[in-house]
């Protein structure tokens, strides 16, 4: 594939999550219950190896409205620019370490997801899977390279 065109099935694979994440994101949203993510995971906290069990239970589940606001919102907005190839770089990590942080406090088929849903939100942060074919094209010129995590903006490096 030629330097100039995009890897499509990288841009196929940013958008579809993307999607999949802002739909999910608002239907909790929508449910208005956003306390039980954080409150169902309190016996998952306490079988955690100690030092998330003791971040769970001193940091965490004191707080469940802020910490479910956080994920819920994180996911809705990381959606948002994972559908859009904006901030892709900086989407992807800090969506694969919310997905890390769920697997967590997890079990069965809800960590291999969360797992699954970790590495594809870093491959996709690795491989700027909007540089050529979403928002990124525009803004890796315009915004500072601490805000994009790129090297010297637009053009360096990616899979895409």
């Amino acid at each position: 594939m030629s330097d100039t065109q995009p890897n499509w099935g990288l841009v196929f694979l940013r958008i579809v999550i993307g999607l999949l994440l802002i739909l999910e994101a608002w239907s909790r949203i929508q449910s208005g219950d956003l306390e039980n993510i954080v409150l169902g995971s309190r016996e998952a906290y306490a079988a955690a190896p100690n030092t998330v069990r003791s971040l769970g239970e001193s940091v965490i589940l004191p707080h469940p409205w802020f910490f479910s606001v956080l994920a819920v919102y994180g996911a809705l907005i990381g959606g948002m620019l994972l559908f859009l190839g904006a901030l892709t770089r900086p989407a992807g990590y800090l969506l694969a370490l919310l997905f890390v942080n769920a697997a967590l406090v997890s079990d069965g088929h809800t960590r291999l997801f969360a797992l699954v849903m970790a590495a594809v939100c870093f491959a996709i942060g690795l491989s700027r899977a909007g540089q050529r074919s979403g928002a990124d094209v525009f803004l890796d010129e315009r915004l500072p390279v601490w805000m994009t995590w790129t090297r010297g903006g637009g053009g360096g490096g990616g899979g895409e």
